[in-house]
């Protein structure tokens, strides 16, 4: 096989294996050493190993390509978040890019080590990295197990989920104690104690404190705090009015677009990949008609600056054309109308119904009742 035939080869597989780079690791190269060729690099997924396997022996030539994270039974390749944010970037740098965030008790799959930094890959399949100090790592008993359910997006059994704003652990069950940890809301702890009106929590990295007992609820009863419905998620997401905008931000101290929409959707019970473009994949098209007649509350609406390009903003619509959503240009979450019809509607409306390319309808139906 020739040098651009390896290339080509090289190409296609990286099509089919990694469409998406923030979804996986794949950095593989054709090298040139002592004189021969070979493939070079690093990838996460094992069917992308098998076929650069079989593209090495059709082509004959060298294969240097790692498999992350390795296989070794004891590798520490469990992480958890200890305190109310870990920041994810780009790079592995203070200064890179903020791309995503971790809440407090959630989970991420370790795949190596670069100094005191580790890249992770999160229960939406996000892949960035984060300061070592920002997780807890551990060697899950069953290694397969952790990996499936963390991308099922379940919590380890047992644990209670934060629904206030704004809450912190304090050191006793009483008013006015002192503070121990902050928390955050959606963030996941385990709940040992309940005393009164308090609950004892236990952090990942086996700090303990005292919240308000309607502070937390059991992850399997979430549903009792944050109704899986769209007027729900608005009701809710109206609460964040005035917030600052954050990019990468996905959490009550700041959003971006697409983080405030996939963390509001998750705590009612739909979960949504991270970024706008992929979440305009989700659900089903919706009709608005010309009007908006077509909406329903909990529809997402998806918007580009250049007709026909992938979705680079997002937010939430109310029946009637209302979207709610975390905007650079409102700097902030705010509210716009998007139809003349529509409550509010102002210049800023306009310009952004101009840009919108796509309403879909992503929320989960809520569960039907169990059998008596």
């Amino acid at each position: 096989m020739t040098g651009a035939g390896l290339e080509a080869g090289l190409e296609a597989l990286a099509a089919v294996h990694a469409p998406d780079r923030r979804l996986t690791v794949w950095e593989v190269t054709v090298e040139e050493r002592d004189g021969a060729r070979l493939l070079a690099g690093v990838v996460s997924a094992a069917p992308a190993l098998r076929d650069l396997e079989s593209l090495a022996r059709e082509a004959n030539t060298g294969l240097a390509v790692e498999l992350i994270p390795k296989g070794d039974p004891d590798a520490a390749i469990h992480g958890v978040a200890h305190r109310s944010l870990a920041h994810l970037r780009a790079e592995p740098r203070h200064a890179a890019e903020l791309v995503s965030q971790m809440l407090l008790g959630e989970e991420a799959l370790v795949l190596r080590q670069r100094g005191e930094w580790l890249q992770v890959q999160t229960a939406d399949r996000y892949v960035a990295w984060v300061h070592g100090r920002s997780l807890v790592r551990s060697a899950p008993a069953d290694p397969a197990e952790f990996r499936a359910r963390l991308l099922e997006g379940l919590p380890p059994p047992g644990r209670w989920v934060v629904t206030a704003r704004g809450a912190r652990a304090v050191a006793e069950p009483a008013p006015y104690a002192a503070p121990m940890a902050d928390l955050i809301q959606g963030g996941i702890v385990e709940v040992p104690e309940i005393r009164g009106r308090f609950a004892r929590v236990v952090l990942p990295d086996g700090e303990t404190g005292w919240v308000g007992r309607g502070d937390v609820v059991p992850a399997e009863r979430i549903s009792e705090r944050f109704t899986p419905s769209g007027r729900a998620v608005l009701d809710h997401g109206a609460q964040f009015l005035g917030l600052p905008y954050l990019w990468g931000g996905t959490s009550e101290k700041g959003f971006d677009c697409s983080g405030f929409v996939q963390r509001l959707f998750e705590l009612h019970g739909t979960r949504l990949p991270r970024d706008s473009d992929q979440q305009a994949a989700c659900g089903e098209p919706v009709d608005v008609g010309p009007d908006g007649s077509g909406i329903a509350d909990g529809d997402l609406a998806f918007f580009s600056e250049t007709p026909g390009a992938r979705a680079t903003h997002v937010g939430i619509l109310a029946a009637g054309g209302r979207l709610l959503h975390s905007s650079t240009g409102r700097n902030g979450v705010a509210w716009d109308a998007l139809f003349p019809s529509a409550q509010g509607f102002d210049e800023n409306g306009a310009r952004l119904g101009a840009m919108l390319t796509a309403v879909r309808r992503a929320l989960a139906p809520p569960a039907e009742p169990a059998a008596a």
